[in-house]
């Protein structure tokens, strides 16, 4: 994702949901966008069913407690540190069984990089406590996948919702009908609505 495929994006998204047409487009929206790697995984998994406010909070207490966030430091880290930092007993073993992957090789988040966005989450959804939430906004916010629909997403949900005038939320299936015409710019969807929703 870059300023020319957003700007791509925007003109395909006008032409076939013209209900895109009511967002202030002339504004510049803030992108969804996390580092590359542990890091951009690590951020992820803390933002996993909290608020955004709480997960803020939670990445910079986690993040300070490491010279430079990576597996590796992660690793040194003290259990009751974590847990005193905000993250929880489940969200501490996820990370470590991340970190541990990838510092004994099982898990090359630039091999990851080089695949499809299918492979990649397929890839990605092996590890314990990555979902497909988690998958999806990896490729799309670590990665700059274009065409990462979050079908998931409450958020995103509630932003469909409100676009389409629905009676009801939309649920998994309802959200990926709805957005077909979008590709292959998903992703522009996504970030529009969430900066709607937001």
């Amino acid at each position: 994702m870059n300023k020319a495929s957003y700007q791509e994006g925007l003109a395909h998204l006008i032409k076939v949901e013209p209900a895109f047409k009511k967002f202030n487009l002339s504004e510049d929206i803030s992108f969804f966008i996390r580092p590359e790697g542990f890091k951009g995984i690590c951020a992820l998994v803390i933002e996993q069913q909290i608020s955004v406010q709480a997960a803020n909070s939670i990445k910079t207490r986690v993040f300070s407690l490491m010279r430079e966030v990576n597996s590796n430091y992660f690793l040194e880290l003290d259990e009751n540190q974590l847990r005193e930092a905000g993250l929880s007993r489940p969200k501490i073993s996820y990370l470590q069984g991340v970190a541990t992957q990838e510092s004994n090789g099982a898990l090359d988040f630039k091999k990851i990089q080089l695949l499809d966005d299918l492979s990649a989450r397929r890839e990605l959804c092996k590890i314990r406590g990555i979902g497909e939430w988690t998958a999806d906004c990896y490729l799309m916010a670590a990665l700059g996948r274009t065409d990462i629909w979050p079908v998931g997403d409450i958020g995103l949900q509630a932003s469909v919702q409100k676009l389409k005038n629905l009676k009801e939320r939309p649920n998994v299936e309802d959200m990926t009908s709805i957005a077909r015409e979008w590709r292959p710019f998903r992703s522009v969807a996504a970030n529009l609505l969430w900066a709607d929703y937001d």
